[in-house]
């Protein structure tokens, strides 16, 4: 009979748990396209879907992409991860009914949002001829430094829409953001098709044209994100309570308090994969049988890595739920509740991961074809998923716990596990193995499978721990 009660309480979990996560996993999906239309039609160039037949110009562009995404991404999952803070404060307002309290999260939020954007801005501005120093192929520095500054000043209405986003996503309402991301989405296309080939009267860009593509879609992603949400009850009345003209200095301590930790644990995951990239990229030796074997890892470990960022991208969505349904419950103080709710959202990643995984090894050599031709690339790339389908589950468990943590407000702990697990382990242990042994892509990605595992034990038994800690402790506690 407890058995039953407790299969049927996990059966509600999972039931709230999609209702949040659908929309979020269908607006993830369209970002992820945003991503892997850029790849598809750069990788085209020369060739598969361009009227210019250059084998060469196809591999350089998609290396090019690949670096210039790898700095760019840094900067925006830093971004990203500051603005992780509004959703589950806004959530614990939601519980309390608090109007204002909400809005004034949003506010404040907002305009940190927009300031963190233009000092990343300066930065990435600043640091682009740095990469001529970082062991890259000449030709593929050329092409990247101008995809990354056009990728550098999309910061400003990506970080808007962000804002807007981890609002509505506080209140439970993941649609609104699923709209506008399917929109941008259809414009990324169009304005790719047109910049990169030069195609329907638009100037030939090549690899810039795919970084004008994402600034356009993100500004248009903006603009339909706020017409939606005026046009949403709910938010339209907490929207009204917004005052852009009075600021207080305890609500942006209280959202910083949150946001750098946060900020920090999302940056030292993707500096990771990042340096990886710039691994993959290296020349081991001046020659040209250095470069090219630079410039196949280099493709091979983007196709990869892209692909392995669609499952995780995907499954944002349960870290979004377990956010904001303990952030929720916290609010409330029912802890018996939150446990359940976050350990619901590991259970359903943990199947989804599984499920991801077996797909990527069974189709590892015909997923790459839809990047290139190259079959010296394809078959590396083929060999790499089979590492990605193994660390993909870590990546996965490890991205809903920082989730389920986030909603209880607990980032500090967090944050020192991801530096220990990705600084420490990770980065190291993969630079070994890639240069030293030369091992290449394959060390660098054993290197991340190994640090990725470490962190998905180590916040699991966070999670438990402090969860049974607020339980035990608690004088009060709520059933739903």
């Amino acid at each position: 009979m407890l058995k039953k009660i407790r299969d049927l309480t996990y059966k509600e979990h999972f039931r709230k748990n999609l209702k949040l996560a659908v929309p979020v996993m269908i607006t993830q999906a369209g970002q992820i396209m945003v991503n892997l239309v850029d790849n598809f039609m750069v990788g085209g160039l020369g060739g598969k879907y361009d009227y210019i037949v250059d084998d060469q110009l196809g591999k350089t562009a998609l290396g090019a992409v690949s670096l210039g995404n790898a700095v760019f991404v840094t900067a925006l999952v830093l971004a990203f991860g500051f603005s992780f803070a509004i959703s589950p404060l806004v959530a614990a307002a939601d519980a309390g009914k608090d109007k204002k309290g909400a809005a004034k999260i949003f506010s404040h939020g907002f305009v940190l949002n927009l300031s963190l954007a233009i000092i990343l801005l300066v930065i990435l501005e600043s640091i682009r001829p740095l990469l001529y120093y970082m062991g890259q192929p000449k030709d593929v520095i050329d092409m990247a430094i101008p995809f990354l500054s056009i990728m550098a000043w999309s910061l400003i209405p990506i970080m808007i829409f962000q804002s807007f986003r981890q609002f509505s996503e506080g209140l439970s309402l993941t649609i609104p953001v699923t709209v506008a991301t399917i929109i941008g989405n259809l414009v990324n296309v169009a304005m790719n098709y047109g910049w990169i080939y030069g195609y329907w009267g638009f100037p030939r860009l090549e690899v810039e044209g795919a970084g004008w593509g994402t600034f356009v879609a993100r500004i248009s992603m903006v603009i339909v994100l706020v017409v939606t949400l005026l046009n949403f009850k709910k938010t339209r009345e907490y929207l009204k309570e917004v005052n852009f003209k009075k600021f207080e200095k305890a609500i942006f301590a209280k959202i910083s308090k949150m946001g750098i930790p946060t900020a920090l644990t999302s940056f030292f995951e993707v500096t990771a994969f990042t340096i990886a990239a710039f691994v993959c990229g290296y020349a081991l030796t001046q020659d040209a049988i250095g470069l090219h074997d630079a410039k196949v890892n280099l493709a091979a470990h983007q196709i990869a890595i892209s692909l392995a960022s669609t499952t995780f991208m995907m499954c944002m969505g349960l870290g979004v739920a377990a956010t904001v349904r303990v952030g929720y419950q916290n609010g409330l103080k029912d802890y018996v509740t939150l446990r359940q709710a976050g350990l619901s959202a590991i259970y359903m990643v943990i199947g989804f991961m599984i499920v991801f995984g077996i797909g990527m090894v069974l189709l590892r050599y015909q997923l790459p074809t839809f990047y290139l031709d190259n079959q010296e690339v394809i078959n590396l790339a083929a060999q790499l998923l089979i590492i990605a389908s193994l660390f993909q589950l870590s990546d996965g468990i490890q991205l809903v716990v920082l989730g389920a943590l986030r909603g209880m407000q607990d980032v500090v702990i967090p944050s020192i596990i991801t530096f220990i697990s990705y600084w420490l382990i990770a980065i190291p242990l993969g630079i070994l193995l890639a240069i030293y042994f030369e091992w290449k892509a394959y060390g660098m990605w054993i290197g991340l499978l190994i640090g990725l595992t470490i962190a998905a034990i180590m916040l699991l038994l966070r999670f438990h721990n402090q969860t049974k800690k607020l339980i035990n402790g608690s004088t009060k506690v709520f059933n739903s």
